[in-house]
């Protein structure tokens, strides 16, 4: 019988129990089988090393803490993953060692061939539970699969954890579980007015070659033109990028439904829905819902005039000659004014199902006090509840709109001019609806509207 002066000592965390153990009182030795029980009286039951406590037995080891359990770790689990055969990550333009920004190595299109590899599913891993020194188990996590990818122009056919393309084209890849690829429309020469003067597809699109002038490019998606651009007339719905620039000669145009990436704009009309991202931009009229980047040694705009809701980021604005260029950020009138639009419409909608509600209500008190209805007012019900599902169907779609813009007004109210090199005089600093001329020659500074005054700040290098 173990001596009533030992004693079990299990730590606050349960983790780990020591043996304090005092001699037996008829002056025998203990055996293992016997302390392993006295450790199980005391609530001892995991983790036990059996090959210390065997030592204890043997040497003797009396009045003093020896630790005799340890808690059981599990195995981690990890959660279920794809591997990516392909850039998951959106397309930018790469920046070499001394700054300047390369637009030519830049694609917004990655083509796969026809039973190429494109991902591969590694399922999840359920990790198993540890358990304490009493031998209460640990909570383990629970991994669910990912869901399988889904598209056009993939199969998992041969194997369900690996997929592949059905067809060659572009990868599309929503950044959930959604993967396709799709066809993308190519030209392999030059775009003029006597071959190619028309190119319209409901896709991806890509020219090779240069686009002269008097061409029309009309891109459901992205585009992408190798070549210089000469004033053409140019709309995507998606991201536009030329990797050699445009010469507009005051007739070229860029529409595009995303971002605009381009070595160079000269007189040029640009309206994008994103952002734009150049090296020099000279006598364009630039108009950007996202940010406007300069980027490269020269980081140039001269002449014309700019806007971008979300900021401007640029080395230079202006030239020696003191060309008129205009630059500004913030909140045109027009977005005002669509603002006021959706929350008008948003708050006629909302009147308009209130009535339907109303009238509903009405007929229903009928029905309670008569205990039935008409056929007219029966019918008129019917009508009602039809008319009450579209109204709120439109409701919601307008509460988003609304939502959004009023969002983007928010967002743009701290939009800032920053230019890391020289701004000539000549040069217009606009935010919202406040105008700063440029008196003098300056550099190295931070615009930015506060209580409706521009602000200028010396930017520190």
């Amino acid at each position: 019988m173990v001596n009533v002066k030992s004693y079990v000592r299990i730590t606050e965390d349960k983790t780990e129990a020591w043996l304090y153990l005092c001699a037996p009182d008829d002056g025998a030795r203990y055996e293992k089988s016997e302390i392993i029980r006295y450790l199980q009286l005391n609530n001892v039951v995991a983790g036990i090393n059996e090959s210390h406590i065997a030592a204890m037995c043997k040497k003797q080891i009396y009045e003093r803490e020896v630790k005799v359990a340890s808690s059981v770790k599990g195995a981690p689990g990890k959660e279920g993953y794809f591997e990516f055969f392909f850039d998951t990550e959106k397309p930018k333009p790469k920046i070499n060692k001394d700054g300047t920004v390369d637009y030519r190595s830049m694609s917004l299109v990655q083509n796969v061939t026809e039973g190429s590899i494109l991902a591969i599913y590694h399922p999840a891993v359920q990790g198993t539970s540890g358990r304490d020194v009493t031998g209460a188990f640990e909570k383990v996590n629970l991994y669910k699969e990912k869901r399988p990818l889904t598209g056009k122009g993939i199969s998992n056919e041969k194997n369900p954890y690996e997929y592949y393309a059905t067809k060659s084209g572009k990868i599309e890849y929503d950044g959930e579980n959604r993967l396709s690829v799709v066809e993308v429309y190519e030209v392999q020469g030059d775009c003029n007015y006597s071959s190619n003067a028309l190119v319209e597809f409901n896709g991806d699109v890509i020219i090779h070659g240069t686009v002269e002038a008097g061409v029309t490019i009309r891109a459901g998606k992205s585009l992408t033109v190798d070549g210089v651009v000469v004033s053409a007339t140019i709309s995507a719905g998606g991201d536009v990028c030329l990797k050699r620039g445009m010469q507009g000669s005051g007739k070229g145009s860029i529409l595009a439904g995303g971002n605009v990436f381009t070595e160079f704009l000269e007189y040029t009309n640009v309206k994008a829905e994103g952002s734009v991202q150049s090296n020099v931009i000279l006598n364009s009229l630039v108009e950007s819902k996202g940010t406007l980047t300069l980027t490269g040694k020269k980081g140039l705009i001269a002449g014309g005039s700019v806007h971008a809701m979300l900021g401007i980021t640029c080395q230079n604005v202006g030239n020696a000659s003191e060309i008129k260029t205009g630059i500004h950020v913030g909140i045109l009138p027009e977005m005002l004014d669509k603002r006021m639009e959706a929350s008008q419409k948003y708050g006629k909608l909302n009147e308009e199902l209130d009535e339907i509600v109303l009238g509903m209500a009405k007929i229903l008190r009928v029905r309670q006090q008569t205990g039935e209805l008409s056929e007219q007012l029966q019918a008129h019900l019917e009508a009602l509840k039809d008319k009450k599902d579209e109204v709120y169907k439109k409701c919601t779609e307008m509460k988003k709109e609304a939502d959004k813009l009023e969002a983007l007004v928010a967002e743009a109210r701290e939009a800032k001019i920053r230019i890391s090199g020289n701004i000539y005089k000549g040069t217009v600093i606009g935010i919202d609806d406040s105008q700063l001329p440029i008196q003098k020659d300056t550099s190295f500074m931070e615009y930015a509207s506060q209580n409706g005054i521009i602000v200028g700040t010396v930017i520190v290098i």
